[in-house]
């Protein structure tokens, strides 16, 4: 595995993944394995013949997914990549601990590398996975163009963004709560994003032909184990960044006023409800 590179660039989404590593899955309620189990769903099946790229890998949720579920004779073999070097060592320490054999004769290669200046050779892989993380790069276009080149002819690559961030309103109603004009927080995310149309515009510019993508709508859960689990998660994920500048009185509200802006459906399952954009594209 490759740990060596800069770190990354103050304000950018690197920096930000790269400080959130230890934290990441729980911060995710969830969803980002509940979206990437669903991708491993989809035909064709892996096998040992299979050469599997898991990009933008985070913590390695799609890794772990797929050298876990599949029997040790039919496993592929997978590329983990991501720029953030935190995630990588992450998934590292995850490999070791499952006892997953490293290296060029392993079943996994993990290494820093930027989404969009991929350096796997053309036509390498077998199935392309970018999970929930094409939406935050500089380039999408250019990240595209990468995942079209690296895969297989016959291949499949699966990309995922967000049609609806459900956390976002009781964030929202939060902030009203205790600070009626202040301006709704948001991610930093173009909202073109929450379309169909602007994830099929970006894989046809990596040059998948528009017969040959499919998307569509998949509706996941950001939870805890129960609704107290839930609060926390959501004030790890958000507190920091929503009361920025707030005075400590006003923080001290943050915590019972989440708790009463969800919606009495959302504190029974200690769940909301989030919707991806699933998108199967094949070379």
């Amino acid at each position: 595995m490759s740990f060596s590179s800069d770190p990354p660039a103050a304000g950018t989404a690197a920096e930000h993944f790269d400080k959130a590593s230890t934290s990441y899955e729980r911060i995710t309620g969830g969803c980002t394995r509940e979206v990437a189990r669903f991708l491993l769903t989809f035909q064709p099946t892996k096998d040992t013949s299979s050469v599997v790229l898991d990009n933008a890998c985070g913590t390695g949720i799609i890794t772990e997914e797929i050298l876990e579920r599949f029997p040790t004779s039919s496993k592929a073999k997978v590329y983990a990549a991501d720029l953030a070097p935190s995630m990588v060592s992450s998934l590292a320490t995850k490999a070791a601990s499952k006892g997953w054999v490293n290296g060029k004769d392993g079943l996994l290669e993990a290494s820093i590398m930027d989404a969009e200046e991929l350096t796997f050779p053309d036509n390498m892989f077998t199935h392309s996975y970018t999970n929930l993380g094409i939406l935050f790069f500089k380039n999408p276009e250019k990240a595209a163009s990468h995942i079209y080149r690296t895969l297989r002819p016959g291949g499949r690559a699966f990309v995922t963004t967000w049609s609806k961030l459900g956390y976002l309103s009781p964030v929202h109603r939060t902030q009203k709560a205790i600070r009626p004009n202040s301006t709704p927080w948001e991610l930093p995310i173009n909202k073109a994003w929450f379309t169909e149309e602007k994830l099929r515009q970006v894989l046809e510019s990596g040059g998948f032909e528009a017969g040959n993508i499919q998307i569509q709508s998949l509706t996941v859960s950001y939870r805890g184990n129960d609704l107290d689990d839930l609060v926390d998660i959501m004030e790890t994920a958000f507190s920091s960044a929503v009361t920025e500048g707030w005075s400590e009185e006003e923080r001290e509200k943050w915590p019972v006023a989440l708790r009463e802006s969800l919606s009495d459906v959302e504190k029974a399952n200690a769940s909301i409800e989030m919707v991806a954009y699933v998108a199967v594209a094949r070379k």
